[in-house]
């Protein structure tokens, strides 16, 4: 097989794979707008997460909270920009505080592909997917990287 058709199988391999096939569907790990950001980096470092959705007090989705998100929070950190409010101490902030409130959203049947691209040129680290309303599932980086390299590796051997 010359590499045009390799790439080709690929890139059908890349569609063919949906979101509904590589998301977690079970016990999805979610923050609360009000949980400590100590709190949330500590659980993301203990389970290798680099993402999760933040919920409301009603218990939708209103938010990310990502190793981004925390990483940029260092630096405000370190040089006293913080400003203590009603909510949260300056040194340990809530989640609200640096949450992403802008989700994107993906539905069950969105390509490996598409979803790639929308990590990569969103650097999006976690993708809730929805089924109208109701969040059902979520994709993450590692999924992501998973199973394109494993359909990767299945075309190289064609």
């Amino acid at each position: 097989m010359g590499l045009k058709e390799k790439e080709d199988l690929l890139n059908k391999k890349l569609k063919e794979i949906k979101a509904k096939d590589i998301m977690t569907r079970e016990n999805i790990v979610t923050a609360k707008e009000d949980d400590h950001l100590a709190q949330v980096a500590d659980y993301m470092i203990r389970n290798r997460i680099s993402g999760m959705p933040v919920v409301n007090d009603e218990g939708r989705v209103s938010g990310v909270i990502t190793a981004t998100d925390l990483f940029l929070l260092m630096d405000m950190l370190k040089s006293g920009k913080i400003v203590e409010n009603t909510h949260s101490s300056p040194y340990n902030p809530t989640v609200k505080f640096a949450m992403t409130y802008i989700v994107m959203k993906i539905d069950p049947d969105t390509g490996l592909d598409e979803i790639a691209d929308i990590m990569k040129l969103r650097n999006i680290h976690t993708l809730p997917v929805y089924e109208g309303e109701t969040m059902v599932g979520i994709v993450g980086r590692r999924d992501v990287l998973k199973h394109f390299y494993a359909a990767l590796k299945s075309t190289d051997s064609a």
